[in-house]
């Protein structure tokens, strides 16, 4: 569900599972996700290349390994939110593959944020806070789900409601251990404030737009996120 590794040999464990028992694992996948990201900044770096060069190529190799499954939710998210006058508009807004002028907007706008964070953080704060910022970003889309609903019934959003809560807790407190082992604790806080707002934020606004949460609403929970934790931690470090 969160990267194009290749994995198929996997596909063999995949019949008649529930997709709920997965959700222990969603921040440490993100959290790969960052690490993985951070590798490709660093790449950048050793070949001399400028912070901007090296944060473009990064963000580009993390588009390659998620497949932009987010940033499609948040263009998507933002199309519809935004665009449709009803809520079933909305909706039909929401499925339809084309993108709109608020989706280019809203891809565009956060591509170039992650980049300039990505540039602007120093060299040894890269990997804590990429680590970090794919870890919540996971987390985000379970609060979501906890504390919403599905806007349809047909959608994969739909079939991963609700969350068991021992594998829910689990989810929840991996982005707490690895911000304790990765950055300082005075810069715990804010970054895990400003997401949790931005995510409650998001859940009020498609819940009166649509009346819950579907896939792309989580996609863009989890770009947004994503997005609060960087440029918290850049603001703390830059």
């Amino acid at each position: 569900m969160f990267t194009r590794l290749p994995l198929q040999w996997l596909e063999k464990h995949a019949a008649d599972v529930d997709l709920r028992r997965s959700i222990w694992v969603w921040p440490l996948a993100g959290a790969l996700v960052g690490c993985l990201t951070a590798c490709a900044m660093w790449i950048g770096y050793a070949a001399h290349l400028p912070p901007v060069v090296s944060a473009i190529c990064a963000v580009m190799a993390q588009l390659l390994v998620t497949g932009g499954l987010h940033e499609d939710g948040l263009a998507d998210s933002a199309d519809g939110l935004v665009g449709g006058g009803t809520v079933e508009r909305r909706l039909e807004i929401m499925r339809d593959s084309r993108i709109g002028s608020y989706g280019a907007l809203a891809l565009g706008t956060s591509v170039a944020l992650r980049c300039a964070c990505m540039a602007s953080l120093p060299a040894s704060c890269l990997f804590p806070s990429l680590i970090l910022a794919g870890s919540v970003s996971r987390a985000a889309m379970l609060l979501e789900l906890k504390w919403g609903k599905p806007a349809r019934q047909d959608g994969l959003a739909s079939a991963l409601f609700s969350l068991a809560p021992r594998p829910l807790a689990v989810a929840l407190l991996t982005p707490l251990l690895l911000a304790a082992l990765l950055i300082p604790a005075d810069e715990i806080i804010a970054p895990f404030a400003i997401a949790l707002l931005v995510t409650f934020l998001m859940h009020r606004f498609s819940m009166k737009k649509i009346g819950g949460f579907t896939g792309d609403i989580l996609g863009a929970e989890a770009v947004l996120a994503e997005l609060t934790v960087l440029v918290s931690l850049t603001g703390l470090n830059g």
